[in-house]
């Protein structure tokens, strides 16, 4: 006599066979969605009139104000390519420090 328990378990455990399906199809669906990404990011796919809609009806509406601290400087350009810029060579320049500090004490 076996356990319930434990067939029920046994019963509901995935196969070899069944791990291996799932993770061919779930390398497959991902390459599909990767060539999406990129046909949408670099096609021209943007609607009529896209730069018109109006982004505070969306869910995710964040407006970005730039600190006063920053105004005027590269780092006051909220949600800007300046401001990415200013970051990461800010970014950059401690991790340049750091490798440096690693070099001197190793």
């Amino acid at each position: 006599m076996t356990n319930p328990v434990t067939a029920w378990i046994k019963s509901r455990m995935e196969t070899y066979e069944g791990r291996e399906a799932w993770m061919t199809e779930r390398i497959s669906e991902n390459s599909i969605n990767s060539q999406k990404f990129s046909d949408e990011r670099h096609g021209p796919y943007a609607v009529h009139n896209v730069y018109k809609c109006e982004s505070r009806c969306h869910v995710n509406y964040r407006p970005a104000a730039a600190n006063s601290g920053y105004a005027g400087k590269e780092a006051g350009d909220a949600s800007s390519f300046r401001a990415l810029r200013h970051y990461q060579n800010g970014f950059s320049e401690r991790r340049d420090e750091i490798m440096t500090e690693i070099a001197k004490s190793g």
